[in-house]
């Protein structure tokens, strides 16, 4: 088994515990003030992960969870820089299926 699939963390709004293949990382490194979407999981910053779902992301969005638990204050336009990224690459594929 590969062990990046074995590996698992915590969504950040259903609380589940799932493997990594199947969650979103989200990277924020604190001494550039920086986040971004890590597709490929391999950044070196601080990780936070959800369950790639278009309703978690709401919910991302409407209680600025990435401001908790990064412990920064990000602002709602960085959430919404952040959304066409997601629809474009999730979202997205779900419509055309």
């Amino acid at each position: 088994m590969n062990e990046i699939n074995s590996l698992k963390r915590k969504c950040i709004i259903t609380n589940e515990i799932i493997e990594i293949s199947k969650l979103i990382r989200f990277d924020y490194k604190k001494a550039t003030n920086i986040l971004k979407i890590d597709w490929n999981k391999n950044m070196n910053g601080r990780g936070a992960y959800f369950v790639p779902e278009k309703q978690n992301w709401e919910k991302i969005k409407k209680t600025r969870a990435l401001n908790r638990i990064f412990k920064t204050n990000f602002t709602f336009e960085l959430y919404l820089k952040l959304e066409p990224e997601l629809e474009e690459k999730l979202w997205a594929k779900k419509h055309q299926d």
